[in-house]
């Protein structure tokens, strides 16, 4: 049973932060010698706050972006900490670990420095974790957290938060739509891109995708991921590929093709996954 009522942070839509030390209950909690490195944006998402990590641990040569939901509680007490999407590179048992169920906690300033709190979490054994950040001056993602960011808003089916990784006059090609030539259809401009999305992620009610390799492209800030996708209307995962073309921390074109053809589940459909990937 919860002890503390604490209130929803106001304030932190937008900010960025460096991670900077972690604590367990019972002392320090010693990330340091794994090489972890941690960045933290915050953004506001009606009455929640949706908190995205791009974590790597260098010496497990392991790449993270974790999306975890804040949301106030139904009656006074602590706030509801929930980890809604993990995709990881490489896409390995050991390195995508164990996600967090849904916990109690608190998000608070101390100073200058932000802390997350969450019970009973896998950092710490099942005891409670504190981790601190020092404020980051806003900087534009990095090729490969675009990409594991598309993945992660793909698997929610948040059209959105895609569209705006795009840039406003970036387009996406895909080969679901037909053409009279037998291209791939291209939609021109983050408006577009974002009604495609949108239209797409309402015909499954959950969808699952995950990194199978990621590398880059022939050409400076292109990015070339193999991906495997997976949703109620397939009998197995889906393969398929996404060609990037990135500058200034955004998607100028992303064109999405298929490794081979779909097949389609019996009727009733496949069971939901446990957890995204």
């Amino acid at each position: 049973m919860s002890h503390r009522i604490v209130d929803m942070p106001t304030g932190l839509g937008g900010t960025q932060w460096r991670w900077i030390e972690a604590h367990c209950t019972e002392g320090p909690l010693d990330l340091a010698s794994r090489g972890f490195a941690q960045e933290l944006r915050v953004e506001q998402d009606g009455e929640s706050l949706l908190l995205t990590y791009d974590q790597t641990f260098a010496n497990e040569e392991c790449s993270q972006t974790v999306v975890q939901r804040v949301s106030p509680p139904e009656q006074p007490g602590e706030l509801r900490m929930e980890e809604i999407a993990r995709v990881t590179v490489p896409s390995t048992e050991a390195c995508f670990g164990r996600p967090e169920q849904p916990r109690p906690g608190e998000v608070r300033r101390s100073g200058q420095l932000l802390e997350v709190l969450v019970q009973r979490s896998n950092w710490c054994n099942g005891f409670e974790v504190r981790m601190v950040y020092a404020p980051a001056s806003p900087d534009e993602l990095d090729d490969a957290e675009i990409v594991r960011r598309w993945v992660a808003h793909y698997g929610r089916g948040d059209a959105d938060r895609i569209a705006q990784l795009f840039a406003e006059t970036g387009s996406l090609l895909e080969p679901f739509t037909e053409t009279q030539t037998g291209d791939p259809y291209r939609h021109d401009g983050r408006a577009a891109v974002r009604t495609w999305f949108a239209e797409t992620f309402a015909t499954a009610p959950w969808r699952a995708m995950r990194i199978v390799s990621m590398q880059p492209g022939e050409q400076p800030h292109t990015m070339v991921v193999e991906w495997e996708y997976m949703d109620p209307r397939l009998a197995e995962p889906l393969r398929g590929r996404s060609r990037f073309t990135l500058a200034a921390g955004e998607i100028f074109e992303a064109q999405l093709e298929l490794l081979g053809a779909p097949v389609l589940a019996p009727e009733g459909g496949a069971a939901a996954p446990a957890t995204s990937g």
